[in-house]
């Protein structure tokens, strides 16, 4: 039996079902505040954000609606990305350019959320910590990791999608 050729490769792939997975969890932490938070009704499901409230203060900060609206994008993208594994297992022509919008989507929603950090836009007092181990491992690596993948998935898509063929001309016919 043949091995079918996937629009994309195996580990946009896995990133579109980690993401899927890690921003519900993300965005049901702060959607279910105050149970989420230590020695609530579901702490034991969001233990890790135990460390990560005290870094990243917008997440521990009830009345923060910026925070509240990127979750409500991350539900979003959650969808985007399940749609976008979808229709690269139906092997759509259009899985590579949808990829690419919804990647370009999560890295600036992503840029966007890390410059309410930087004066002038915001208070740096929103970081809880000045300790740079914790700054570097609970709030740049994996906030960080939500820049990186996602540029380095826009740059991959932008050369297949250059690949799938050249420009349509007003005909419908291949252009040079």
């Amino acid at each position: 039996m043949a091995e079918v050729k996937t629009p994309l490769p195996g580990w946009v792939q896995a990133w579109l079902v980690s993401t899927a997975v890690i921003q519900t969890w993300d965005a049901s932490f702060i959607w279910l505040r105050p149970h989420t938070f230590p020695g609530g009704a579901l702490n034991l499901y969001w233990k890790p954000y135990s460390l990560y409230i005290d870094v990243d203060m917008r997440y521990k900060d009830m009345t923060d609606s910026f925070v509240m609206a990127v979750s409500l994008l991350n539900y979003v993208e959650v969808v985007l990305c399940l749609i976008l594994l979808y229709m690269n297992a139906k092997l759509s022509s259009r899985t590579v350019l949808a990829t690419l919008v919804v990647q370009t989507m999560t890295f600036w929603k992503t840029v966007l959320y890390l410059l309410m950090y930087v004066p002038p836009m915001s208070d740096v007092a929103m970081l809880g910590t000045n300790n740079w181990m914790e700054l570097l491992f609970l709030f740049i690596i994996p906030n960080g990791l939500w820049v990186l993948i996602p540029a380095s998935t826009m740059w991959d898509m932008w050369g297949r999608a250059g690949l799938q063929g050249g420009t349509q001309t007003s005909r419908g016919k291949k252009g040079k």
